[in-house]
């Protein structure tokens, strides 16, 4: 009988783990509209030291197709930063909406530089995939990014990798 449980439990694992498929997903854009919806800095009792929080969104167009055929529409960020002239620490949260209505729900951490006080900054991190509805419901995995952004004009460019399984 025991031998039997343990066939049996042996096949339901290899049949659910055999459902379970990797996506790898990597893009480089930049959102058509992009903007800050909310945006407070407490600047601190430090030259060039502040805290601050925002909310953006994210809007995308022409976005190249992902292991399950579905774009990137929208997107929301809420986070926090931590900067002295524009270096420091930023997290939050992103929730990530599909062509199909699916979402995918993710935290994220980062290091932003602005090395010598350059119109440009530099922003690298990691996402933690914590959830999602639709398609992927039952998703889990990890992103890395790297952001570019100019504050002289506003351009920003995003690269985004996404490793995850449903």
């Amino acid at each position: 009988m025991k031998i039997l449980l343990i066939i049996i439990n042996s096949v339901i694992f290899l049949m659910s783990s055999s459902k379970a498929k990797e996506c790898i997903y990597a893009q480089e854009f930049r959102p058509e509209k992009s903007k800050y919806t909310e945006q407070y800095n407490i600047n601190t009792d430090r030259a060039g030291h502040s805290v601050r929080i925002f909310s953006i969104v994210g809007r995308y167009r022409k976005m190249k197709k992902n292991c399950e055929g579905l774009s990137l529409l929208r997107s929301y960020t809420w986070g926090i930063s931590d900067y002295i002239n524009k270096n420091g620490s930023i997290k939050g949260h992103i929730t990530q909406v599909y062509s199909d209505g699916s979402k995918i729900f993710l935290t994220f951490e980062g290091t932003s530089q602005n090395p010598g006080k350059l119109k440009n900054y530099f922003q690298v991190g990691f996402s933690k995939i914590i959830g999602g509805t639709g398609t992927y419901k039952n998703v889990s995995g990890y992103g890395l990014s790297k952001i570019s952004y100019n504050f002289g004009n506003g351009e920003l460019r995003y690269e985004l990798t996404l490793k995850y399984t449903k």
